[in-house]
């Protein structure tokens, strides 16, 4: 081993041998540098933190913060607060525009906060039991989470996603299922509504109202399945400010019936009827359903309609429809009585034909006669006018109804159905037993009368047989029409009737509405009738039912 020489560090040689002080070791410089004194230590780089929203959405949060105070202390009022507001806006909203463009934009943000709180919260579950957390307030949580998923998945499959075109139409100012019609009658007093009522529907018609053409308006006639509720209860608001009067001439169902009710005074006419069920708002959606059934309730009770009426309402399913007897609105004074006679409420001395026109048409048997013989209340029309131009009392002017009716009675008659005549046959007889007792000894009876076709007995007879007569009349004139006339009797058929009621049946009856008042006056007798009449119950069915039809037989 080669030992190195001894350089003593204080000479030259060792100077020499020390390297400059850029090659010196890290460590040798370091410790040329100076020292800091004792104080705080630097800081350290700051560490981003996720927002709370954020930290929620990845289950950082512990799963009592998420489930309870994000789920139901956060995002549930605000569900509540987005819900109600849409709700509002539906059933109070006067535009059904404003309503769509709501439920576009905040349904989507209802189902983005909803997706939030399940995610994490779900997220939150799964880290608390990783976490060796107990297992059953964690599958709990799971258990709700998937509960409410499917609530969620069910409203917007169920509730939002079908209605979503019919709610980008209205968005745009297009109604999907369609506006109603409106249309004046020839004379200007009547406005009839037909079809569905649609989004701006309750304008239109307060503009029709308002406008000049409606200046001799009387009464709005109503034809509608129904359509939507607030455009109906503007329709309603409108009528009853200028008290016109609302007459059913169809079916009048679901929202038609409050522009009904608005009306002063209602009549349903004989072939109208009026449909209630609940209301549906199309958005499957519980807290919408109840507000607008509840507006529902109220614009019922404002309008009258009694509270049984409107419990039953809201028991019917918005998929069914329940309509009310005529008997029922009647008793409820929803609706004017219906004539028991022929007779007619008389419009004033002055009134024009048109308001006798309109008299007519709102009784059953009338109206019904007129779809049967067209024509028909015209010419009692001009003949009541002109008996009350005339000065006629009351009494003569109904009476003067019975001279177009008599031309129409026989057609009638023999037209009816086996049924139909039996029971006028037995009406008849019963009429003329209530008319053969004369009104004083040795005077001509009523009953003969009648026989002879003078039209004036009719006003003799009890109120009770005119409500029989007019309930028939109303009866037959609504029966289908037959497609042929009964063929001439035969002469075995006449045979048979002479043995077995008589040769006399045939015609004896034939009479009854000749409208003869200066005709002969001898007449027939009328208990040979009324026997005859009373034997015929008697008869086997196929008998009896030739005799009464050859009863009207002339010979």
């Amino acid at each position: 081993m080669t030992q190195r020489p001894y350089i003593d560090p204080t000479s030259a040689a060792a100077d020499a041998r020390t390297p400059p002080p850029e090659a010196q070791a890290a460590w040798q410089q370091a410790s040329h540098r100076p020292r800091h004194g004792p104080g705080r230590p630097p800081r350290a780089a700051p560490v981003d933190r996720p927002s709370y929203f954020a930290s929620h959405w990845r289950g950082e949060q512990s799963l009592p913060r998420s489930y309870w105070l994000n789920n139901f202390l956060v995002a549930m009022p605000l569900a509540l607060l987005l819900t109600g507001l849409m709700s509002w806006i539906s059933v109070k909203g006067d535009s059904l525009q404003v309503s769509a463009i709501v439920l576009l934009l905040g349904f989507p943000l209802l189902v983005a906060l909803d997706v939030w709180c399940l995610v994490g919260t779900w997220r939150s579950a799964t880290a608390y039991l990783h976490r060796h957390g107990s297992l059953l307030w964690g599958w709990l949580a799971r258990i709700t989470l998937v509960v409410g998923s499917l609530q969620l998945a069910a409203s917007v499959l169920f509730g939002f996603l079908p209605g979503l075109g019919e709610f980008w139409q209205m968005a745009r100012g297009i109604d999907p299922i369609g506006q109603a019609s409106f249309s004046f009658s020839a004379d200007g007093r009547s406005l009839r509504l037909d079809g569905v009522i649609g989004m701006g529907d309750g304008e239109r018609l307060r503009t029709l109202l308002d406008s000049e053409a409606a200046r001799g308006l009387k009464r709005v006639e109503l034809s509608s399945p129904g359509g939507r509720l607030r455009e109906a209860e503007r329709m309603a608001g409108a009528l009853k400010e200028h008290r016109h009067e609302a007459r059913a001439v169809g079916t009048c169902a679901s929202a038609c019936t409050l522009v009904f009710l608005a009306g002063n005074p209602r009549h349903l006419a004989p072939e109208g009827q009026l449909g209630f069920h609940r209301a549906s708002t199309g958005t499957y959606n519980p807290v919408f359903e109840e507000l607008a059934n509840q507006q529902l309730a109220k614009t019922y009770r404002e309008l009258g309609l009694p509270q049984s009426m409107i419990e039953k309402t809201l028991r019917t399913p918005s998929n069914s429809m329940w309509f009310v007897s005529r008997d029922e609105l009647q008793a409820y004074a929803l609706i004017a009585p219906s004539p028991r006679t022929l007779a007619i409420p008389l419009p004033p001395a002055a009134a024009p034909l048109a308001d006798y026109d309109d008299a007519l048409r709102l009784h059953p048997a009338w109206e019904a006669l007129e779809r049967r013989a067209p024509g028909a209340i015209d010419a009692v029309a001009r003949r009541m006018s002109a008996a009350r131009a005339a000065g006629a009392a009351d009494e003569d002017v109904q009476a003067t109804a019975l001279a177009p009716l008599a031309e129409r009675m026989p057609g009638l008659v023999h037209g009816a159905s086996t049924a139909l005549r039996r029971r006028y046959v037995q009406i008849v007889a019963d009429q003329l037993k209530a008319l053969r007792a004369p009104p004083q000894p040795g005077t001509r009876p009523a009953c003969r009368d009648l026989l002879d076709g003078r039209l004036g007995a009719r006003q003799q007879m009890p109120q009770e047989l005119q409500v029989r007569e007019t309930k028939w009349l109303l009866d037959a004139a609504s029966d289908t029409p037959p497609r042929w006339q009964p063929k001439p009797p035969s002469a075995i058929e006449m045979e048979v009737l002479a043995r077995s009621v008589g040769s006399t049946a045939q015609g004896m009856l034939a009479r009854l509405w000749a409208d003869t008042p200066d005709g002969p006056g001898a007449g027939t007798a009328c208990e040979p009738v009324i026997a005859m009449l009373d034997r015929l119950p008697a008869q086997p069915p196929a008998r009896r039912e030739l005799a009464e039809r050859l009863l009207f037989h002339a010979r």
